[in-house]
């Protein structure tokens, strides 16, 4: 690819301005393809202001390649992030050393002919060094180009020139907004859905157009969250409505004389489909429950003891602040199923225990009650407790 010089007028170069430019930079036209490409700014009507350079990884590469969407989010409050369909990427602008032009059509390598001069002008035998080319070069500007065919000249125009483009990280998807969104309509029971801002309320595709997470990492997080559809909206649960219907599933184990690890679907729905709507009633049951066994046909459940056992736990650190060890121990035992065993290690994210006062007590702290910002976080946990074990803190930074 040759250069001439980038002109800044609208006027076109003819091939004797050309001619005497190539002498002027002391070079041979024999060592040139026959096209000179001469670069000068577009008019204005054409001159796209509106580009952006953005420089991408494979992953990103690969999706423009596929057809795939990508999709820039962000409130005029929140630094913009790139996502993909499973992927999300922090946006930041960089500067470049040197300014950038943008030239549609430029002519490259074969496409000028460069890679037969080339070959033309070798020497037989070993290469020249670059010093013995240079001075090949400066030897050769001295010779006549008197009678060579007139160039042939290309005139380019540069859309645009750019000084700074946008670098792109794979990040963390922000996520807090969501639960923060959705807290506002949680759901109470139908007697209580007056009281609710219908404003409020959020389809799939506005939670989508404003929380900074790709549709995968988004759908993961409602999954998270326990959030269930009803109606055309998303919504979350209550904490006491929740503990209520859970209450009610549970109690048809003891019920029923059910053994844990086979629980009926059929007749669970049945028998509190009266108590609240169908739609919630059939997550609670996927939320809490697993497949088993199946027999004659018929599919049976398990809780999901871990599960089940945490929730009841943050049921009982809810009601009041630090509890004596051993008597929070002993009521958690009490208020789960028969036959399910509930351990310290369950509690991870939930609480804090302080074995080092006398007695040793316990008290509610939630993972997800943490601000995202490390730093901060750091800040609340060392104001809870002034010493971590590694497997205590892991829960709460992971």
């Amino acid at each position: 690819m040759e250069f001439t010089r980038v002109e800044f007028e609208t006027a076109e170069r003819t091939p004797d301005e050309v001619r005497k430019v190539i002498k002027t930079a002391k070079l041979h036209e024999s060592e040139l393809t026959e096209i000179t490409q001469v670069l000068r700014l577009a008019e204005q009507n054409v001159h796209n202001l509106n580009l952006k350079l953005m420089l991408l990884d494979d992953n990103l590469l690969k999706e423009i390649e596929a057809g795939n969407q990508l999709i820039f989010k962000g409130d005029v409050d929140e630094n913009a992030v790139l996502c993909t369909q499973s992927r999300t990427y922090d946006i930041k602008e960089a500067e470049t050393s040197n300014s950038l032009h943008l030239v549609p059509d430029l002519l490259f390598a074969a496409s000028t002919g460069v890679d037969d001069t080339i070959a033309n002008n070798s020497m037989d035998g070993e290469s020249d060094s670059s010093f013995d080319t240079s001075n090949a070069s400066l030897n050769k500007s001295t010779d006549s180009d008197d009678g060579r065919p007139p160039r042939s000249i290309v005139h380019k125009d540069i859309l645009n020139t750019f000084f700074t483009y946008y670098e792109v990280k794979p990040c963390k998807p922000r996520l807090l907004k969501l639960q923060k969104l959705l807290e506002e309509t949680s759901y109470r029971g139908l007697e209580l859905e007056y009281e609710v801002d219908k404003t409020k309320l959020l389809t799939y595709d506005a939670i989508f157009d404003v929380v900074q997470a790709s549709q995968a990492e988004l759908d993961e997080e409602l999954l998270r969250l326990q959030a269930l559809k009803i109606g055309d909206h998303y919504r979350l649960l209550d904490f006491d409505y929740e503990f209520r219907i859970l209450s009610y599933m549970l109690d048809l184990i003891e019920e029923n004389s059910w053994p844990l690890n086979k629980i009926s679907k059929e007749i669970t729905l049945d028998s509190l489909k009266d108590l609240m709507p169908a739609c919630i009633l059939e997550a609670m049951f996927g939320f809490y429950t697993t497949e088993s066994v199946e027999e004659d046909g018929t599919k049976y459940y398990q809780y999901k003891e871990d599960k089940v056992c945490r929730f009841l736990a943050r049921v009982l650190l809810k009601s009041a602040g630090k509890f004596n060890l051993v008597e929070f121990m002993q009521a958690w035992r009490d208020s789960v199923p028969e036959g399910m065993i509930t351990h310290k290690s369950m509690l991870a994210g939930i609480a804090i225990i302080d074995e080092s006062s006398q007695p040793s007590v316990i008290w509610g702290f939630s993972a997800g009650d943490l601000p995202e910002d490390l730093n901060q976080r750091f800040k609340i946990l060392f104001q809870a407790k002034a010493k971590w074990t590694l497997p205590e803190i892991s829960p709460y930074i992971e």
